[in-house]
């Protein structure tokens, strides 16, 4: 009789460090080809580490490469520093691929960089350097995306719109505080609530990105048509009333006014979602010990975009 050698389960531990695991993040790992994804809640660095080291003695060396760890939640710090207690737990020859996206900030803050890198050189506009930014939200997006354009000597400002928030709270926001620590020549908190105080900051930027609460209008019609070109307006809110007036959710490079360009959230949505499934799948397939984090999805992002290189299309103001 002819024995049959059973293939290895992949296994995904998500350990999450919000109250309640995202259906989000657990479909797209499912989706992603592993057989079963296990979702941990309320997980702190400590747990991590506990839950890590049962995860790596119940398999050999070779099998634990089967096992992957998934990072997240919606505190961006509280993410990074489970990151660094999972990498400590793991040693030689117990190893394997850890992804990080909290409450999927990365990946949707790697899309909007990313697309906007894409779209400015498409349309002959430049590359990411050289402008002046503005991000709209102190989210774990807004953050990232902050992260990720200081990290390559962009000038941003980061803009807290809520008028219940000040500039203070941006001074107490940790990872805010992290970002200014590592790159504090290139970045700049102020608050924005009024119609007067945003138009200032969208005269001075070049690249807008408005990643504040879903169904919040951040940019009205009136201040685009106060805007001297060239300028580019970027949308991840799909939930109406969307945070740019004129902006439609599939528009991409869309002139909403002479020389004001703009992005639509669902433009940006279909490379975040495609970019999360495509790193999950890479720590699915392949057994190696890698961290995927912001900086490796930007550069598959990068990537990606590449392959899928689109002409040049711009949409004209209706």
């Amino acid at each position: 009789m002819i024995s049959q050698v059973r293939r290895l389960k992949e296994l995904l531990f998500m350990f999450d460090t919000s109250r309640r695991a995202s259906p989000f993040d657990l479909t797209m790992a499912h989706d992603a080809g592993f057989d079963a994804v296990i979702p941990y809640d309320n997980v702190t660095p400590r747990d991590a580490a506990s839950l890590t080291q049962d995860a790596m003695f119940s398999r050999s060396p070779k099998a634990f490469k089967h096992t992957c760890i998934f990072i997240n939640g919606r505190d961006v710090k509280k993410a990074e520093d489970t990151l660094k207690a999972v990498k400590k737990a793991m040693f030689p020859p117990f190893q394997t691929n850890i992804v990080i996206d909290p409450s999927g900030a990365y990946t949707t803050a790697v899309a909007l960089v990313a697309k906007v890198e894409d779209a400015l050189n498409t349309q002959g506009l430049g590359g990411l350097t050289g402008k002046k930014y503005a991000v709209f939200g102190t989210g774990p997006v807004g953050i990232t995306v902050a992260e990720i354009l200081t990290s390559l000597d962009c000038v941003v400002t980061v803009a807290e719109p809520n008028p219940m928030l000040n500039s203070d709270y941006l001074l107490q926001h940790e990872a805010f505080r992290g970002v200014l620590e590592r790159h504090g020549a290139y970045l700049h908190g102020v608050s924005a609530p009024t119609q007067a105080e945003k138009t200032k900051i969208l005269k001075e930027a070049d690249v807008v990105f408005t990643v504040a609460a879903r169904g919040v209008r951040i940019i009205e019609k009136d201040i685009i048509d106060k805007l001297k070109p060239t300028k580019v307006l970027v949308d991840t809110n799909a939930v109406a009333p969307l945070g740019i007036e004129g902006l439609e959710l599939n528009d991409y490079m869309k002139e909403l006014a002479s020389g004001i360009y703009g992005i639509g959230a669902l433009v940006i949505g279909d490379l975040k979602y495609k970019l999360q499934k495509a790193l999950l799948k890479e720590a699915y397939e392949t057994q190696t010990k890698k961290v995927y984090d912001y900086k490796y999805a930007l550069f598959k992002a990068r990537d990606m975009l590449k392959e899928t290189a689109a002409p040049k299309i711009v949409q004209k103001q209706k």
